[in-house]
């Protein structure tokens, strides 16, 4: 038979999980027999003045009530690996999984899971050890509850051993003053959340947790019971006081609105407040519902306008969904005189479950009298059942009736024929592209004709950039100007100034070089040499890019510095001459991170005192309250708090433990919020010998460029 490793630690930490539940069961079981015992001294069983008697039947019952709840614990010990996993749910059934192995492993082959494979097998009892090295069976199982309750017990049969019996009334204030001192504290605390109505999700029933999550608008009901005469109640949005009901509890009810939490601190009349518990809130927002229109998911261009439209629709929610329609709106029109008829297409839904839908439906044109240039657009409408919920609207796509002979337009926002006016030289490259695609369907002069529009595109770049370098029109008597007719002959000598490296301007050397490949691609256009003219055409883009790039501006500079009149420096009236002033302007401190690093230096103050932990209890609590105001949405935080807030309940060692992680954590959440430190400045003599290089590297590598700047 394979023995697994982590079968013998396994086995022992079962083991005394199970010793430590048989203690606590026999301390219980002794503590009841006592409280029997001290109910027949009241009842006159022994009589008066016979004590010894007493004490033989006081032990005599602490026997009987011990071994009766060994007993009646029996079937909690043989099944110790769930109650474990009761008390410490982030085990996920791995105890219980390998508790069982290792039974049927004893067992023999007709036991359950005998037949898993060995690794398998081994595989569970790891992890499950991984996990349960983490939990401590003294806090798993606590005995102080159990030896309290026995100590009680003993205290009430030294009373009634003494002999001088007093009334039931005064026997019932020694039990009062024994188990339950003048103190104000929370012994349970039940917890209802109630989902909204529409989520149809039932009601969750929570005891004694430190965080709880709620859908958005769910109704919390919190039951508390303990030794107070009110609760002090607080929350994000206020404080309260609340007096116990006629049974004796306290009931608090609120909405789950936002993230935040909830304090419930003790009060007694004739004592200090006691130990507040605190409880964290998350709320869980119910997401919008999420529609896409799956066939054709595309824009179509149509030249029939009696198709007929297959469409394919999904959509899905978190809770559940409570419509689904696809809507449509018809453009009719032209220029400013554009119409707008908006419908529903009738949709066959199938509803794989309440929270995923699928339809399906036709969009028929003929019955909307589309004529070319009109179109349709179409989008899906999905809304949740949450009351007053918008709608959620997919995507939207069009069905156009184009024109004959003519292309599609990507849309009715822009005007096709409105490209003529933004012409840039990456249009001019777009459009000697798709022209050169078409030259096998073309005829050789049709050809000609559009490569020579081409040209005169061209052209209207190359003004443009010639007129942002100083270019003028020509001005002669008696000629109309016409944008194709520039004046050159000053800013060709500009441009060999340039070239020539006499003008320190590498931005406007390069879009010299731009212009002139603009000219030889202007050029070969007018004879429909589309593969020369498309080079130059690219040569060109790459020649602005270069100029616009990084840090140039292109403006008409002066060719020459202007000079300072050294003849005016100092002069004038130099009475009112002083130093400039600036008032020195006071940072905004972050409240955010003020207030984590006041509570980072209280935690460690905490933790470095030698006085125990519990001692500090009241200010761990409050302190934990305060960082979840900062920020009770942000998890990280809410993990903080929730340390902070349980190292209270624990044993020192561990409570210590726990406080060191608390400002690991509180410490790094800090250091992520402050912003990065700011890298040196290059010198300027390394940035220019870096642009020169890339300047070097852009002439080398592009086509048709000759001659250097500098």
């Amino acid at each position: 038979m394979t023995v697994f490793t982590d079968e013998a630690p396994l086995r022992r930490f079962l083991a005394g999980a199970a010793n430590r539940v048989r203690l606590i069961a026999l301390l219980e079981g002794a503590a009841a027999g006592l409280f029997v015992a001290f109910v027949l001294a009241l009842a006159g069983v022994p009589a008066r003045g016979a004590p010894w008697p007493f004490v033989w039947i006081a032990l005599l019952c602490a026997g009987l009530g011990a071994a009766m709840r060994l007993v009646m614990t029996g079937a909690t010990r043989g099944r110790i690996a769930h109650l474990v996993e009761r008390r410490a749910p982030s085990c996920r059934n791995l105890v219980i999984t390998a508790d069982e192995l290792l039974q049927a492993r004893a067992g023999g082959a007709d036991m359950p899971l005998a037949s898993a494979p060995p690794h398998v097998a081994a595989l569970v009892c790891s992890e499950a050890l991984r996990v349960v090295r983490t939990l401590d069976v003294r806090v798993l199982f606590p005995v102080r509850h159990a030896a309290l309750a026995l100590g009680a017990g003993v205290a009430l049969v030294a009373l009634s051993a003494a002999r001088d019996t007093r009334p039931l009334r005064d026997a019932a204030s020694a039990v009062r003053s024994v188990v339950a001192p003048n103190v104000a504290r929370i012994d349970e605390v039940r917890i209802t959340i109630t989902p909204p109505s529409y989520s149809q999700r039932p009601a969750v029933t929570v005891r004694d947790t430190s965080r709880i999550e709620a859908l958005a608008g769910s109704r919390i009901t919190l039951l508390a019971r303990g030794h107070a005469d009110s609760l002090f109640v607080q929350t994000l949005s206020g404080s309260r006081h609340v007096a116990a009901t006629d049974a004796g509890e306290f009931r608090i009810e609120l909405s789950a609105d936002e993230d935040g939490f909830i304090s419930l601190a003790p009060l007694l009349a004739d004592a200090p407040a006691g130990s507040p518990r605190l409880i964290g809130l998350t709320v869980i927002p119910d997401d919008a519902p999420r529609v896409r229109i799956v066939t054709p998911g595309r824009d179509l261009f149509l030249r029939d306008s009696e198709s007929v439209i297959d469409l394919a629709v999904e959509s899905d929610d978190d809770l559940g969904l409570s419509s689904l329609q696809l809507r449509y709106t018809r453009v009719a029109g032209s220029g400013e005189r554009f119409t707008f008829d908006e419908g529903t297409i009738p949709l066959s839904v199938s509803r794989t479950n309440p929270r995923a839908w699928k339809a399906s439906g036709r969009l028929a044109l003929a019955p909307l009298k589309l004529t070319p240039g009109d179109m349709v657009v179409y989008r899906a409408v999905a809304t949740d059942r949450r009351p007053g919920a918008p709608a959620t609207e997919s995507d939207a796509f069009i069905a156009e009736i184009i024109s004959p002979g003519g292309d599609a337009a990507a849309g009715f926002a822009i005007d096709p024929e409105q490209e003529r006016y933004a012409v840039s030289q990456a249009m001019v490259v777009l459009k000697t592209e798709r022209l050169i695609a078409r030259m096998g369907t073309m005829p050789a002069d049709s050809v000609l004709a559009a490569s020579m529009e081409l040209a005169v595109e061209q052209r209207k770049v190359r003004a443009e950039f010639v007129f942002m370098m100083g270019g003028e029109l020509l001005d002669e008597r008696g000629h109309e100007g016409h944008l194709d007719d520039l004046g050159e002959e000053a800013e060709a000598e500009a441009e060999d100034d340039i070239l020539a490296g006499r003008l320190e301007n590498q931005g406007r050397a390069a879009l010299m070089r731009a212009i002139r490949s603009m000219s030889r691609a202007s050029t070969m256009l007018n004879v429909a040499q589309l593969a020369d003219a498309l080079a130059a055409e690219k040569s060109a883009l790459s020649q602005l890019e270069l100029a616009f790039s990084r840090a140039r501006i292109i403006l008409r500079a002066l060719a020459e510095r202007e000079a300072l009149d050294l003849t005016r420096r100092l002069s004038g009236d130099l009475t009112d001459a002083r130093s400039a002033q600036r008032a020195v302007v006071t940072p905004v401190a972050d409240a955010r991170s003020v207030a984590l690093r006041s509570a980072l230096a209280e935690l460690a103050t905490i933790g470095g005192d030698a006085a125990p932990v519990s001692s500090r209890s009241a200010a761990l609590d409050l302190l934990a309250q305060r960082m979840l105001r900062v920020d009770p949405s942000f998890e990280p935080l809410q993990s903080v708090s929730t340390l902070v807030a349980d190292a209270s309940s624990r044993d020192e060692r561990t409570a210590r433990g726990m406080l060191e992680r608390a400002v690991s954590s509180l410490a790094a959440i800090l250091q992520s919020s402050l912003p990065a430190a700011r890298t040196p400045a290059p010198s300027l003599e390394a940035v220019r010998l870096r642009g020169a290089l890339m300047d070097a590297r852009r002439r080398a590598a592009a086509p048709g460029t000759s001659g250097g700047g500098r």
